[in-house]
């Protein structure tokens, strides 16, 4: 499924659509990054969406799913989109740290980066479960790919 999704975003993005005598590319379909963290038979993932414009990274969108055997409403899901700099510690941009149900959960953002060369960036992903008989227990910090 996954390679199919990356095939139709490689074949939208070299679509050609006539306009006024002339080929002009088609808008190509929004780029992701994602990750997934998982404790025993309990699966939390993110992923991060992103378009460039300007020479950046623009991430406009994050969608996190949970699931596993009698996941309770008490949730909590932690995003961060870091920077990554080459010769020190990543930096943190925006993080979020939200309450969630089981299922899919999702939130527009709007956070752009710098165009300085050697940067790039990436999501992470931290997800404590609401386990039964009243326990929490947390996935272990998952990070995305890198962007710049």
């Amino acid at each position: 499924m996954k390679g199919m999704q990356k095939i139709g975003a490689g074949i939208a993005a070299t679509t050609f659509v006539l306009s006024g005598g002339y080929a002009a590319p088609a808008q190509a379909a929004a780029a992701y990054v994602e990750t997934e963290c998982f404790y025993g038979k309990y699966r939390a993932s993110l992923r991060a969406y992103y378009y460039s414009a300007d020479g950046r990274k623009v991430f406009n969108r994050l969608n996190w799913y949970s699931s596993g055997p009698n996941l309770g409403t008490d949730n909590t899901v932690r995003i961060r989109i870091r920077e990554h700099k080459p010769w020190g510690a990543d930096w943190t941009v925006k993080e979020w740290i939200l309450k969630t149900r089981k299922g899919s959960g999702g939130r527009s953002i709007n956070i752009r980066t710098h165009k300085y060369y050697g940067y790039s960036y990436h999501a992470d992903l931290a997800f404590t479960f609401d386990l039964p008989g009243n326990s929490y227990k947390t996935c272990k910090r998952s990070r995305t790919r890198s962007v710049g």
